[in-house]
């Protein structure tokens, strides 16, 4: 009988995503809400932030700055932002598209707006 350990790489498989509730997502202020709410909400609680940063080719000191709760660190410097073209991955990882809900949010439209507008322009 196989002992089923958890190792680092399973903790870092990317899980199948859910969507957070809307007020979830609107409880959020800034970006860096959504993407501290995005790792509140992982869905493999084990994950560290190590095992993040490599499985979305990140700088693993520069994760705990994008999940740092604070802005700016103690000589008031602004705190680094997960980069966008790391979204898709991060999301993957932690297996929820929070991040990406907020943006949309903030950017009050929907993907079926999108596609309407592609329809009739195309």
């Amino acid at each position: 009988m196989h002992s089923q350990t958890t190792t680092e790489s399973d903790r870092a498989r990317p899980a199948p995503r859910a969507f957070l509730p809307p007020a979830d997502i609107s409880a959020c202020a800034t970006y860096r809400d959504a993407v501290r709410l995005a790792w509140a909400c992982r869905s493999n609680q084990h994950l560290t932030q190590r095992t993040l940063a490599e499985a979305c080719g990140l700088y693993a000191p520069h994760v705990s700055e994008y999940l740092n709760d604070e802005p700016t660190n103690r000589h008031g410097k602004r705190r680094l932002d997960l980069p966008a073209h790391a979204i898709v991955a991060f999301e993957a990882v932690v297996g929820n598209h929070a991040v990406s809900q907020y943006l949309v949010r903030l950017g009050a439209m929907t993907l079926m707006e999108e596609v309407i507008h592609h329809q009739r322009h195309a």
